[in-house]
């Protein structure tokens, strides 16, 4: 450690120095340190470069001090000389110099609290007092230890600390004539304390890690010493709970000195420190990117930031990121931290409908680090939307018609609809991809054709409807009238039957809307049961548009056998159904009045009737 040394032949110009300098810069930069003593020549403060003093403009600096009236003044000041000293009651640039990038400055850090403990007074505390004692007072306080804690939270993050010293203010030297110097040593402070309560039995044991700081010279006025060695170990982040200082305690020899303390703003103790490092100590600002209001379940979360220059300083730049979210409003998540990139997926375990916000902070690569970004929210939307082909009626009757569909989504809205065609159980093709529209128009649809629709939906943040795996909505073309013979149960007469000379038919009819049918036909065929089949024949109908009949078939001539109908309708259009037994709307039953068939065996031989 560097050994103290005092300087008792420039205090006046010092004081002259400091006065100068106040008027170049506005009170904003006191000159270096002084050692006091009277005497001495007075040294003409060095012209600052205009360049300097504009960009330290703005800069903290130096006050004239108040003395409170209720203070007791130093022997040889007045209240006029002190109140145009410096205020070390505030932080103080008082040499700075930029070389590209790099800062080098020396600042001055005042105490932020002091005040000493006596274990003769175990229970006392001496805050009140203007006055910091050290050593050992035979007349009753003993043991006297100097408290004492600055605040370096002034000083830019990452910076080196080159050189540091301290700066006391000293008043009494007893005994009177003592011409040694005083050894003594600091030791961090464990815990925290007030120079308002702290006390001998309160603080005395809570020295922790010590630092020999040298010697105190028997003179009276400013002494320094180095303080390197602590201010680096505070500065890589050693709590500063401040320093416990024990001087000589030899009881026999009652040594003992005493400091100006706070109370006096211009003659308070502080740190004089320089430091090399970045001239940037302008934090980036960051923004997140606004997010819409409704999001999926993942989706890119983007941010950026501004690191701003400096008048004779250019920015360092962004170095990394810490992205931060939060789910309907509870507690914050780190989600990125320290991140070179500006976006990421984001995808977490978000209920539906969940609101999601997001904060960012930068820092550059001077170590500045912003404050958290506006808070940007976005709404998840997770659930797809339900969409459908609204009813077809089951025969359609027109080769061109009209399918619509509709849908509904919980959040963000229906985007577009896509909706696929299946012809006669074929696979599925696309009719309509991404549109807005609810109808699609079928146009050259062919008579028989089964036609089969699904539609699904996309809503606006991209949530895509599953294809549904059967048909929504089923038709069948037509494009003329039905007729269709209904179903005869039992498919056979025997002798048994209610009614065995005649046989019922009856049929239901079919048109297209806005059309009416205006006759029907009935067509019938017999075959007996030697094979032998007649040509097709029309049986007169008393009502043309009578939908039953008896067919007489003893009238004909026939018996026993295999009867077949088929059914014609004509629209008011004159359009005639074919004439198609094959196209499944006709009708067949069997006449066994001999009962010659037996119920396990006429449906085999039903079935392998061949119906031309």
């Amino acid at each position: 450690m560097n050994r103290l040394q005092v300087d008792v032949s420039r205090t006046a110009s010092r004081l002259v120095r400091y006065l100068l300098v106040f008027a170049v810069l506005l009170a904003m930069m006191p000159a270096s340190a002084a050692l006091a003593q009277e005497g001495g020549e007075v040294e003409p403060a060095a012209p600052l470069p205009p360049s300097l003093v504009e960009e330290l403009a703005n800069a903290p600096g130096l006050a004239p001090a108040v003395v409170p009236a209720d203070v007791e003044l130093p022997e040889g000041f007045t209240a006029e000389e002190l109140a145009q000293m410096p205020d070390r009651s505030q932080y103080a640039v008082i040499d700075y110099a930029v070389e590209g990038s790099i800062v080098n400055a020396t600042v001055q850090l005042p105490a932020s609290q002091a005040t000493y403990i006596a274990s003769g007074a175990p229970n006392t505390n001496f805050g009140n007092l203007a006055v910091l004692n050290l050593g050992w007072d035979q007349t009753g306080p003993n043991a006297m230890r100097t408290l004492i804690q600055f605040d370096l939270s002034r000083l830019p993050s990452n910076v080196q600390i080159n050189s540091a010293s301290f700066f006391i203010n000293q008043t009494l030297i007893n005994p009177p004539g003592d011409g040694r110097s005083m050894a003594f040593r600091a030791q961090l402070m464990q815990q925290s304390w007030n120079a308002g309560s702290v006390t001998w039995n309160s603080a005395n044991f809570l020295g922790g890690t010590a630092f020999p700081l040298g010697e105190i010279p028997p003179a009276i006025g400013w002494v320094s010493g180095g303080a390197t060695d602590v201010v680096r170990a505070w500065d890589s982040g050693q709590p500063n709970r401040g320093l416990l200082i024990t001087g000589d305690e030899t009881a026999n020899l009652g040594r003992w000195r005493r400091f100006n303390g706070r109370q006096i703003a211009a003659l308070a103790p502080y740190l004089e420190v320089n430091y090399t490092g970045s001239c940037d100590t302008a934090a980036p600002i960051a923004t997140m990117t606004a997010l819409p209001t409704f999001s999926p379940a993942e989706f890119r979360v983007f941010w950026s930031a501004v690191d701003p220059d400096q008048p004779g300083c250019r920015a360092s730049g962004v170095a990394w990121y810490n992205v931060r979210y939060r789910i309907n409003g509870g507690g914050w998540v780190n989600w990125r931290n320290q991140t070179p990139t500006d976006n990421f997926g984001f995808r977490r375990e978000a209920p539906n409908n969940s609101v999601v916000d997001f904060q960012v902070q930068a820092a550059d690569n001077a170590g500045n680090l912003g404050a958290w970004s506006r808070t940007v929210s976005t709404r998840i939307d997770s659930e797809p939307p339900v969409a459908s082909v609204n009813p077809l009626p089951e025969f359609t009757f027109l080769p061109n018609f009209t399918v619509t569909w509709s849908g509904t989504d919980n959040l963000s809205g229906i985007a577009s609809y896509s909706l696929q065609l299946s012809r006669n159980d074929g696979n599925w093709q696309d009719l309509a991809v991404d549109t807005q529209a609810t109808s699609f128009t079928i146009t050259g649809a062919q008579f028989g054709d089964r036609l089969e629709f699904r539609v699904r939906a996309i809503d606006n943040v991209g949530n895509v409807q599953p294809w549904s795996p059967n048909a929504q909505a089923v038709t069948t073309v037509f494009s003329h009238p039905i007729a269709q013979i209904q179903p005869f149960t039992p498919p056979i007469i025997q002798s048994t039957a209610p009614i065995t000379n005649v046989i019922p038919v009856q049929w239901v009819g079919f048109f297209a809307p806005g059309t009416s049918i205006v006759r029907y036909t009935l067509n019938y065929r017999y075959t007996d049961f030697a094979g032998t089949t007649t040509a097709w024949a029309v049986w007169p109908l008393a009502n043309p548009l009578a939908t039953s009949t008896n067919f007489d078939y003893a009238s004909l001539g026939f018996g026993n056998g295999i009867y077949e109908f088929f059914a014609q309708a004509t629209d008011n259009l004159n359009q005639t159904q074919p004439l198609n037994p094959a196209g499944g709307a006709g009708g067949s039953i069997i006449l066994d009045l001999d009962d010659q068939i037996q119920a396990r065996q006429f449906m085999p031989f039903a079935s392998n009737q061949t119906l031309d």
